[in-house]
């Protein structure tokens, strides 16, 4: 029986999927400011360039990364026994300290969805050029791992260069336009927005970004470190400018079954609505932020909910709770929930939050949002039915303004009849009722029934040769109305309208079918529709006889 066989791995289709799982472009941003962090560098530049790709039309997005960091070497190293240009190139090596981001190796891969990468790197007195040989996107997708050369040469300089050439993102990402959202995802999702500070940490790291088609010659730059505001608990004129702050403090939140200790850093505050300002959004970022290396990773309402028992309370704090014992999935976006550091790390951020909750300073501040909520919901809808009332009062007025302007109907010898002409069939229908009323010769008929809710709008009563019959009849302003159905009426004897309007004497419906329009007498037609003849009563003519 075979023994010891080593299961196998298709390494072209993992680099793939890890670089797939890399769904936000700007993420290449946040991995280059990790690595260049974790190289001890004090200042970095972004810069990109949307340059015509060679033997076409379009153009491809340039990334260049340059910072001050300590480099990269060709020395091995470690139980792997690779360098660390070797580390960059690779999936899955890294000799970054335990508990840090950057220990699953995964990071640099993101570079992989490009045509190539370049790297210049100086440390202990070389310099190292290292390449692709062949596309790398490109290559994956072909199921080949892409190969890499670099050299080696002395040079007494320190840093790193890496350019990523055709860079597969969306480019209107990387534009000037898109100037706010860059440097605000730089400030929020990247080691640029640590908070670090609160906990005794001194390093920084400054940061220069020029995006595509920047109209500006010099590069912009982006401030290290994430600042609350300052401290306000001033409620007298309101909560819109409160500020409170809790911690920062550190919590041991027990050991693991394995004597693993874990210890959360964790700072947050209450924020009024001026101070918000810094919060690129209220209703995506406001709240709990699981972190790690004190940069957000995951947002996490769901534990703040818990302990206050409604969804209500997170738009008024912000909470950063840093745990290196955090372990984070492969695009680095959310914390493993799967692990017992996690729910010790868990319970210590709900006791902070719990005493938050309880602290004089909230019970005050949240009372106070409340009568300002409850006064700014009444002014809410009492501004809405003010509006409400003015819109109908606006309404009544264009319509009596209308009225006015509307034609006298004029007709001295029709009892009850409309004061206007009609415009429309129900106006059409009263004058009607009026001059059956008066007697009017010019109506041969009287209305048995009049509904407008289903079917055909009349049953009248007329003769035919004498004999008493009922006959079906629909009402229309104006006969022109009757060719905008969809078909012609079926099963109609009489047509009543005020007018005409815009019919000529050979007319189609919008179906097609063709009628003809006949002159019998003083505001008399027949409209003859195939085999079918309507009788059509115009009123208007009928009432000038």
């Amino acid at each position: 029986m075979p023994t010891g066989i080593k299961p196998g791995v298709n390494e072209a289709k993992e680099f793939l999927e890890i670089a797939k799982n890399f769904r936000d472009s700007k993420e290449i941003i946040r991995e280059a400011l990790s690595n260049s962090w974790d190289a001890g560098a004090s200042k970095v530049t972004l810069k990109f360039d949307l340059v015509q790709i060679p033997g076409t039309y379009r153009k491809g997005i340039v990334v260049s990364i340059t910072d001050d960091g300590e480099g990269m070497s060709s020395i091995k190293r470690g139980e792997a026994n690779t360098s660390e240009i070797e580390d960059f190139f690779s999936l899955g090596y890294s000799n970054k300290p335990h508990g840090s981001i950057g220990t699953k190796g995964h990071g640099t891969k993101i570079y992989y969805k490009s045509s190539g990468i370049f790297v210049d790197t100086w440390k202990n007195g070389k310099h190292i050029h290292a390449e692709t040989e062949v596309p790398p996107w490109g290559t994956l997708k072909k199921g080949i791992v892409p190969t890499y050369r670099y050299d080696e040469d002395a040079a007494d300089e320190k840093g790193t260069k890496i350019v990523v050439d055709g860079f597969e993102g969306k480019q209107s990402e990387f534009k000037f336009d898109s100037l706010e959202t860059l440097a605000q995802y730089i400030l929020w999702y990247t080691v640029v927005g640590s908070f670090g500070q609160y906990f005794g940490s001194p390093k920084r790291m400054n940061v220069e970004l020029k995006p595509a088609n920047s109209p500006i010659p010099t590069p912009i730059s982006i401030p290290f470190g994430f600042k609350f505001p300052d401290e306000n608990l001033d409620l007298s004129n309101g909560s819109s400018k409160y500020c409170k702050i809790f911690g920062p403090e550190t919590i041991e939140c027990g050991r693991t079954g394995e004597e693993t200790p874990v210890t959360i850093n964790v700072i947050g505050a209450i924020l009024g609505e001026e101070n918000r300002e810094s919060i690129p959004h209220t209703y995506e970022n406001m709240g709990l932020w699981l972190c790690k290396d004190f940069i957000r990773v995951e947002r996490n309402n769901r534990i703040m909910e818990e302990v206050f028992k409604g969804q209500y309370w997170y738009r008024n704090m912000l909470i950063f709770a840093n745990c290196q014992q955090f372990d984070l999935t492969a695009n680095r976006d959310n914390v493993r929930s799967d692990q017992e550091e996690y729910d010790l790390a868990i319970t210590g951020i709900k006791k902070f939050i719990e005493e938050i909750k309880s602290n004089p300073a909230s019970i005050s501040y949240f009372q106070t949002k409340a009568g300002e909520d409850l006064e700014k919901h009444a002014k809410v809808l009492k501004d809405k039915e003010t509006r409400r009332k003015e819109a109908k009062k606006n309404e009544l007025e264009k319509r009596l303004n209308e009225y006015r302007g509307r034609p006298d109907l004029n007709v001295p010898n029709i009892v009850s009849a409309p004061v206007k002409e009609p415009r429309s069939e129900a106006e059409t229908a009263l004058l009607l009722q009026a001059m059956i009323s008066s007697k009017h010769p010019g109506i041969d008929f009287r209305i048995g029934e009049y509904k407008t809710s289903i079917g055909t709008d009349l049953i009248v009563e007329c003769a035919s040769k004498g004999i008493p019959s009922l006959a079906w009849a629909e009402i229309v302003a104006t006969l022109e109305n009757l060719f905008g159905w969809q078909h012609p009426p079926e099963g109609i004897h009489k047509v009543i309208c005020w007018d005409l309007g815009k019919v000529q004497e050979k007319q189609s419906f919008t179906s097609g079918e063709k009628a003809k329009l006949t002159k019998k007498g003083q505001g008399r037609y027949h409209l003859d529709i195939g085999t079918d003849t309507i009788e059509v009563y115009v009123l208007r003519e009928i009432l000038q006889g």
